[in-house]
């Protein structure tokens, strides 16, 4: 019996060789493709965010160009001091003349005139971008912004990192190749081995896929910890330029006025309020800014609302409320919550653009979490709009994404929605698909507490005028504000005596101990602040009463119940009321210490 002629071997043993030799390359070409993809990606997201922190930057200045009010100019430029990434930055009028500048160093230069390039580009590994400064369809000048890139080194040194990486998975492919053919060479069970080696590369690719996954959630943490202090460093600054802005508003309401100061009272308004509450949504985002809870009955909250909600939409949207009474009570930052729902109502308003119905809805909700039932209370706020698709919902809650075009939105709101939920102990969803609405939902823990009695209210303390004239001493190290405060404590009737850090308070304390009361900025520099003045006057005149006020939201967490504190920017009517509770009334009528 003549029997078949075998097949030859070693072009069968080449076979795995071939394969393995095939699959590094390509692995090799998909790591330079990813590493060019990377370099890419990084140089359009730098840009990106130049782009978005020159047209903020020059949104804020359009107020003072337009008064000429280069100081004011000055201070915005100097804010940019807290981001250590920025290398310069100028402020140039409707004459390209620079009337304010920043550089990060002596021998850092910048354009002299403004003879700018508008679209954000890279220049000598710089990310350089200028916008205009513009009220509407009038230019006031231009805002001139260069920021420093990771060095090109350093990126090559990743990716070197990189390709080491995936030259190493290029070698494993290669070896298991030359594996696999010796196990076929020297193992007749053939089959069985196989079996083997597929289950441990199936476990290999297992493991690759979590390592994945944990360093991108990595990467995210550390992403949100890098806004959380970029937002508490810069909030102190900009609140003490919103301080001076709203002290200057009461002191021309007090004035006379005549049509130029209402519309400078106008303009000062609306730069007040937006600052204030890019502020508040920039803390909430990062969970920075303590929120002051209190037990509130959802429920009737937005039915408050309602002339709110209808004010802020258009004639052509209508408005349902569906709240029954018997929803759940909250604990939650009433203030804050308004703000979400507000928030949530003008972006489905923005998704709207031919009119549509808005429905917001309350429900109790019990939700299993880690084994238990939870009892929850979902606020849902849907609209007929648009709608989001994938892609835009994956991205939603991200700080500074938004679809919107430019100058019609920051991009904040729904990240500010993301944290005020996360601080307020539960979290928010989103709902949405192209030409289907979207609805977005707040689900809030219940509260077993019951809602405070709207009819009870604790007594407005009188003025602190009615007291008699105070001598407070004023510590606030910067002048704009400090004058702006002295202002409106002799207009409240009291004397005010200001110095600018704690050892010259603690040197008028001795040399004039007659002061009735000190009220004290916390941030300022001379190496003691405005926590340990206090605690030092404490030691040394207990009988003094202290009032402390700050811009920077971490310094409450360090105080303590002895001391009142004001945060900036506050009204004229918060620093009467916070003046007359620490105000006690004397036999003289004074108020004494």
């Amino acid at each position: 019996m003549t029997q078949a002629p075998a097949r030859p071997r070693s072009r069968l043993w080449r076979v795995p060789e071939i394969a393995a030799l095939s699959a590094a390359f390509l692995l090799l070409i998909g790591g330079l493709a990813t590493v060019i993809y990377s370099e890419r990606f990084y140089e359009q997201q730098k840009l990106k965010e130049v782009r978005v922190q020159v047209e903020i930057l020059a949104d804020s200045l359009s107020a003072p160009l337009a008064f000429d009010d280069n100081q004011t100019a000055q201070d915005y430029v100097n804010a940019l001091r807290a981001n250590p990434d920025i290398e310069a930055s100028a402020v140039y009028d409707e004459t390209g003349m620079m009337v304010a500048s920043y550089t990060s160093g002596p021998n850092v230069e910048l354009p002299t005139t403004n003879i700018i390039r508008a679209a954000p580009h890279l220049e000598n590994g710089r990310a350089v971008a200028a916008a205009p400064v513009r009220r509407g369809e009038s230019v006031f000048g231009a805002v001139y912004l260069r920021v420093v890139t990771i060095p090109l080194i350093s990126r090559l040194i990743r990716y070197g990192v990189m390709a080491m990486l995936v030259f190493m998975a290029a070698l494993v492919v290669v070896v298991l190749g030359i594996a696999h053919t010796a196990l076929r060479r020297a193992n007749a069970n053939l089959d069985l081995r196989a079996r083997e080696l597929a289950a441990a590369n199936d476990a290999l690719r297992v493991q690759i896929d979590e390592r994945e996954r944990a360093e991108q959630a990595l990467r995210q943490s550390q992403k949100m910890e890098a806004m959380g202090q970029l937002v508490g460093g810069v909030a102190h600054d900009f609140n003490n330029l919103l301080m001076t802005v709203s002290s200057g508003l009461r002191l021309l309401e007090k004035s006379a006025d005549g049509e130029r100061r209402n519309m400078i009272l106008e303009s000062i308004e609306k730069a007040v309020d937006r600052g204030a509450g890019l502020t508040r949504q920039l803390l909430a985002f990062a969970r920075r800014q303590k929120l002051k809870p209190q037990v509130i009955h959802p429920g009737k909250q937005v039915e408050g609302m309602r002339e709110l909600l209808e004010r802020s939409l258009r004639e052509d949207i209508s408005v349902t409320l569906r709240t029954p009474e018997t929803l759940w009570p909250i604990k939650v930052d009433s203030g804050q919550f308004e703000l979400v729902i507000l928030n949530l109502a003008v972006n489905a308003r923005d998704a709207m653009p031919n009119g549509g119905a808005l429905t917001i809805e309350g429900e109790n909700i019990i939700h299993a979490e880690d084994g238990r039932d939870r009892e929850m209370v979902r606020l849902s706020v849907t609209d007929t709009g648009a709608g989001m698709s994938e892609e835009t919902v994956a991205r939603a809650f991200e700080p500074f994404f938004t679809t919107k075009d430019v100058d019609k939105g920051t991009g904040l709101g729904l990240s500010q929605v993301y944290g005020f939920a996360s601080q307020s102990g539960g979290w928010a969803e989103i709902d949405s698909a192209l030409d289907q609405g979207t609805t977005i939902s707040l689900i809030l823990p219940r509260s077993k507490e019951a809602p405070a009695d709207d009819g009870q209210r604790d007594e407005t303390p009188a003025p602190s005028a009615a007291h008699g004239a105070a001598r407070v001493l004023l510590v606030e190290d910067d002048d704009n504000v400090a004058r702006m405060v002295c202002e409106l404590v002799e207009l409240l009737g009291h004397d005010c005596r200001r110095v600018s850090s704690a050892a010259e308070a603690l040197t008028a304390l001795e040399e004039n101990r007659d002061f009735d009361i000190m009220f004290s900025d916390i941030v300022m520099p001379g190496g003691m602040n405005g926590l340990e003045l206090a605690e030092r006057v404490r030691e040394t005149w207990p009988d003094l009463p202290i009032i402390l006020t700050t811009g920077y939201s971490e310094d409450e967490l360090t105080l303590t119940a002895d001391f009142t504190i004001l945060r900036k920017p506050y009204a004229m009517e918060d620093l009467d009321r916070a003046l007359a509770r620490r105000l006690k009334p004397s036999p003289n009528g004074n108020g004494g210490a």
